[in-house]
């Protein structure tokens, strides 16, 4: 039985279900289980402390908040040491949010609008050149995000109840625990369901009723997923990495109007025709197109102007259906120009616009995984990663430290190491704020009181992020520590593409390895050693 709102499940829309399925796997197959990139490996870190009962935030600097901790948990759990489960989870997220947009347009626009936003989301929350391939946080939020919006659609059509009032408080708060930039997109719905609610109805008490079920779900929301946190410390190290240090971050030189112009600049040269088609609603305006304009421009808002590309995944969904809007509007014009019927026109319509969009990616849909991992990784350490990894694990037992001089904790998922250290990357080390030196100095306190049986050492200018502001006392103190404390005893070296790991290095692989692996000396009694007479 179909559900209500959902379009019956004729052979078309067979047809319309597989095909944006195949698109989906086209857009996959080759990059599903290339490398971790840092972002992930951040969050894989987090969860494999989660899984074993410790705390992130306190013995992980983790700046998103715990959902997309709990999403990456859940994947380890149902695919143990697969590192690409977590973008296996994402993918369904994604799918799932898709089904839920085709619903969203089936019951603002109609079955046609389904189809064709749900055709153009696919390939548009990958962004230009399939750039976002990962299990970025994005991909997870989108599905509480939809489905607070569906709740807010399903209420207009099927009565103002507190349960859907419910229902939304509890997804807007889940949506709000993966990313705190999402708050614009929600607060507008908000306002606009109040509104409509309280003039509607004419009642202000059915409101009044509805806004406590919207606290009552949120409520439980935040206490299912912030409790372990609360009960912990009282949130005090959640809300230091995830609202305080963010402060500071968030008017740094990666959030701007140039990076959002230079954002822009890229989605037009590979999209120009999705920044036409929304305007081409207004030629025959629906009554509800001033809303999803309203959300496509809160969309814009929750990017926070910011330099990296995944940032904008949350603008897609709004993005397709205001294109989608466009597409159904043009095909009925040329219905009447044309033998053609309205539903034809605007599949075929839908079909164009998506071969545009995938014009720039099909070179990359078509690359074998190996090609696509060396074309979109190289240049950062994340592919040599695996085998530092591995090198990690011949020289280290499951229960000694390893500390990454650098930015790249997925080596410490991989290697299933701990780091005696919360701070799994330097950015916080560098970044110039008003804590940053005190970070550096808690840091080298961590280190010398629980001194790493390894440490890898990364030479690659972006995993540090070192700026000059940047304080050097813990550059000062890591020279000092490697020399008098450590020993040398491999690298991975980057030798005109014939990459290796080498051990022991001789002068010319350590002048180009990227990466250096030094163990810890033997004390006199480690060693066996008597006392010195």
């Amino acid at each position: 039985m179909t559900p209500p709102g959902f379009p019956s499940l004729t052979r078309s829309s067979w047809l319309g279900i597989v095909g944006v399925f195949l698109l989906f796997v086209a857009l996959r197959w080759n990059n599903f289980n290339a490398p971790l990139i840092r972002d992930e490996g951040e969050y894989a870190y987090a969860a494999q402390l989660l899984v074993q009962g410790v705390a992130p935030y306190e013995h992980a600097f983790i700046q998103k908040p715990p959902m997309v901790i709990y999403s990456y948990a859940l994947a380890d759990l149902l695919l143990p040491r697969a590192f690409w489960a977590p973008r296996l989870l994402a993918g369904l997220c994604v799918a799932l949010a898709t089904l839920l947009l085709g619903y969203i347009a089936r019951l603002e626009f109609g079955i046609g609008f389904a189809w064709s936003a749900m055709w153009l989301v696919t390939p548009m929350i990958l962004l230009p050149e399939v750039e976002q391939f990962t299990a970025n946080t994005e991909m997870f939020l989108l599905l509480p995000l939809l489905a607070t919006v569906a709740a807010y659609v399903h209420s207009r059509r099927h009565g103002q109840k507190p349960v859907y009032w419910l229902a939304a408080g509890f997804l807007g708060a889940t949506t709000l625990c993966y990313k705190y930039t999402a708050l614009p997109v929600l607060a507008f719905v908000c306002f606009v369901w109040s509104l409509e609610l309280g003039r509607g109805e004419k009642n202000w008490h059915a409101l009044g009723r509805c806004w406590l079920a919207a606290f009552a779900g949120a409520l439980l929301a935040a206490f299912l997923e912030l409790g372990f946190f609360l009960f912990h410390d009282g949130g005090a190290h959640l809300w230091e990495c995830t609202v305080q240090f963010n402060r500071y971050y968030a008017v740094s030189s990666s959030f701007n109007l140039t990076s959002l112009w230079a954002r822009l600049a890229t989605f037009w040269s590979a999209w120009w025709i999705l920044f036409f088609l929304p305007f081409a609603g207004l030629l025959k305006p629906h009554p509800r197109l001033w809303f999803w304009f309203g959300v496509f421009l809160c969309s814009i808002l929750a990017t926070s102007a910011s330099a990296y590309g995944q940032y904008y995944i949350i603008m897609m969904p709004f993005w397709a259906l205001s294109s989608a809007v466009g597409v159904r509007v043009l095909a009925s014009f040329i219905a009447k120009w044309s033998a053609l019927a309205a539903q034809w026109a605007g599949c075929l319509m839908t079909v164009l616009v998506v071969v545009l969009l995938l014009r720039t990616d099909v070179p990359w849909m078509k690359c074998p995984p190996e090609r696509f991992a060396d074309a979109k990784l190289s240049g950062y350490p994340f592919l040599e990663s695996p085998a530092v990894a591995a090198q990690v694990v011949r020289h280290s037992s499951p229960d000694d430290f390893v500390f990454i001089a650098g930015s790249e904790p997925q080596i410490l998922h991989y290697a299933r190491r701990f780091s005696p250290t919360r701070f799994i990357t330097m950015y916080s080390l560098m970044i110039p704020t008003p804590v940053v030196r005190h970070y550096q100095l808690e840091a080298i306190r961590d280190l010398s009181d629980h001194p790493p049986a390894l440490i890898v050492l990364v030479r690659a200018g972006s995993s540090w992020m070192r700026q000059q502001d940047s304080p050097v006392d813990f550059f000062a103190f890591l020279d000092d520590t490697l020399r008098q404390n450590y020993d040398l005893i491999g690298g991975y070296v980057k030798d005109s593409g014939k990459d290796r790991w080498a051990e022991p290095l001789t002068a010319g692989d350590n002048a180009q390895a990227s990466q250096l692996l030094y163990r810890r000396k033997r004390s006199p009694v480690e060693s066996g050693a008597g006392p010195a007479r």
